[in-house]
């Protein structure tokens, strides 16, 4: 198979993370480079294609005018438009990073727009290709009948963070930028959601009039199931550091999660409680690169669609909605869709 023709969309510090696998892999051609600072669209230029690229400041005349096979959409919750109508109108296959709007409108849109075309896009939540996290997927999947479960999450950080990010209405807060992930494990893990209650505060920033955006929350997810979910998050924790970590119980099974891909798992039920131990170090942003790939190759849906980029999404803005009013909000889950699994 010919290398794919492969452009990036958002050239700051975050899209590296993709370029670096992109660049060596031999099912790839890095031939554009779009960013609204040419100099940083050149910059990628020069390190991951040897200047061979073309550099954008608008990514509509890059779609106009390379034949791209495939885009990595790296651009803030703000700048997203219609990045996505263009590449269904032209055919490129996507990796879009999360969250993929700030509204249901856009969101919505975008997964029309994908699914009529049938091109192929991935959502950027890595969290679900770690080897512990689909340990417990499996497992969960094969549990009859599926055991309601509790699940606790952590995010700290500590950082100012790019000057969009602290602007809530350009990055949704810290809960739908970022902790998103930690919704969206719930998600993988629980099922869909039918009620969520959210405290949010900017507790460590008040002094500063540029930082809009909670820097700590606590929110409760209930689901269909009648699974619950506790998810707290704070960016007033140790500088330069990035914690996260689940808690996972169901009657039978205690899952302390280190990270996606470390986990000790406890039979709770069984004779001397064994554990089962899950330790990798999966590049988790290699992963959800080489399964988009694949479902290119194989004509598949890729294992993060465009449909979860919208529920979670849909979860994280009701999560948001539920601390503006103080009082929970109610969702219904997607059509045929109970506990995280389709229903025949």
């Amino acid at each position: 198979m010919k290398p794919l023709r492969t452009a990036i969309i958002g050239c700051g510090r975050f899209a590296r993370k993709h370029a670096v696998h992109l660049a060596s892999r031999e099912e790839i051609s890095l031939v554009g480079f779009c960013s609204r600072s040419f100099e940083s669209a050149d910059n990628y230029n020069r390190e991951f294609a040897q200047g061979k690229g073309q550099v954008f400041t608008d990514y509509e005349q890059l779609f106009t005018d390379l034949e791209l096979d495939l885009a990595y959409i790296c651009l803030p919750p703000f700048a997203h438009g219609n990045e996505v109508e263009l590449a269904c109108r032209y055919g490129v296959n996507l990796l879009i990073e999360k969250p993929i709007a700030l509204n249901m409108d856009l969101a919505l849109r975008m997964e029309k727009q994908v699914r009529e075309s049938g091109i192929k896009c991935q959502v950027g939540f890595m969290y679900r290709f770690g080897r512990a996290a689909l340990w417990l997927k499996n497992y969960l999947l094969q549990t009859t009948p599926r055991e309601r479960g509790f699940m606790t999450a952590r995010y700290a950080c500590n950082s100012f963070h790019s000057w969009w990010w602290r602007d809530k209405a350009k990055s949704g807060g810290q809960l739908v930028e970022q902790i998103i992930h930690m919704i969206d494990m719930s998600r993988f893990f629980l099922g869909e959601p039918i009620k969520v209650y959210s405290m949010q505060d900017n507790l460590f920033h008040g002094g500063d009039r540029e930082y809009t955006s909670e820097d700590s929350s606590a929110t409760v997810i209930r689901f269909d199931s009648g699974s619950i979910a506790s998810i707290s998050a704070t960016n007033g924790a140790v500088p330069n550091r990035w914690d996260y970590d689940w808690r996972f119980f169901t009657g039978d099974l205690t899952a302390d999660f280190a990270d996606a891909n470390h986990a000790i798992f406890h039979h709770t039920k069984e004779k001397d409680l064994p554990v089962t131990a899950i330790a990798a170090d999966d590049d988790l942003y290699l992963a959800e690169t080489l399964d988009l790939l694949a479902a290119i190759r194989e004509d598949r849906d890729p294992a993060v669609p465009i449909e979860e980029g919208v529920r979670s999404l849909k979860l994280a803005l009701a999560a948001a909605q539920a601390a503006e009013q103080d009082s929970p909000v109610s969702l219904e889950p997607p059509v045929g869709v109970r506990s995280g699994q389709e229903v025949e």
